[in-house]
């Protein structure tokens, strides 16, 4: 646990965030660490399989107050099945999301922005903004988006500048960011989750955004952590067994 605090300090989650370890014994020994961004059935078999005792998440499977576990519901067996194999889920949320070299500075460098670098929204957030140096259009943009993301999808909404250079960053659901993004320069936000009058106020802007989903923003939390903790264990002379487990995107275009 100590390892994913290092990477993504508990302090910097937003208010009211179940970040940390969720369920389990934080005084066991890790035999192995599974990461994922959620805790499914997939999960929990890639655990077992590894004998890993450890799931590293994004979201917290248990995020409000539980007055029940019901076997008979989805939460319910999954937490059902951690415990009975003995396997600890610890949970890295906004506090990774924030963090100096967590999943917004990672996307952000991973769709191929330079001099990249914090800003803070409302609340807690921390948000990525960077350059695209000569820039492109909005629309090559998002193809090298969904490339570099792996998702089937870039949704492009509004109608901005027709060379973009400069892109906010905000992973998995960041539209209410717009007019701020805006303020600081940004020509594009990249995030997911756009409704309809997040769409319309973009256009409304004179802004481009491009909604690359909830899902496919994320996904590459689980590379990101199974790197660190790799090169924490390596560090520390440990030799544990990381797994990275790729989640497929729940949706499907026809």
């Amino acid at each position: 646990m100590r390892i994913c605090e290092r990477l993504a300090p508990p302090g910097l989650a937003a208010d009211g965030d179940n970040v940390g370890l969720v369920i389990g014994d934080p005084a066991a020994r890790c035999s192995g660490v599974v990461t994922a961004l959620d805790l499914t059935e997939g999960a929990v078999a890639a655990a077992v399989a590894a004998r890993a005792n450890l799931i590293v998440v994004h979201h917290p499977p248990i995020y409000y107050p539980l007055k029940r576990i019901d076997l008979s519901t989805p939460q319910g067996r999954l937490i059902a099945a951690v415990l009975r194999h003995g396997i600890a889920v610890y949970a890295m949320h906004t506090n990774l999301d924030f963090a100096p070299k967590g999943l917004n500075d990672h996307v952000a460098r991973l769709v191929g922005l330079k001099n990249v670098r914090p800003a803070a929204g409302p609340g807690k957030t921390v948000y990525r903004i960077g350059a695209l140096g000569k820039g492109m259009t909005a629309a090559a943009f998002a193809r090298q988006v969904k490339k570099a993301l792996n998702i089937s999808s870039a949704r492009l909404y509004g109608g901005g500048k027709k060379t973009v250079k400069c892109v906010a960053v905000c992973t998995g659901s960041g539209a209410d960011l717009l007019a701020d993004a805006q303020a600081r320069g940004a020509d594009l936000l990249l995030t997911g989750e756009v409704r309809h009058h997040n769409a319309m106020e973009c256009a409304g802007r004179g802004m481009w955004m491009i909604d690359g989903g909830h899902l496919g923003t994320e996904r590459p939390m689980a590379a990101l952590v199974a790197a660190h903790i790799k090169k924490m264990m390596a560090k520390s002379g440990k030799r544990t067994r990381i797994t990275s487990l790729y989640i497929e995107e729940p949706f499907r275009d026809y």
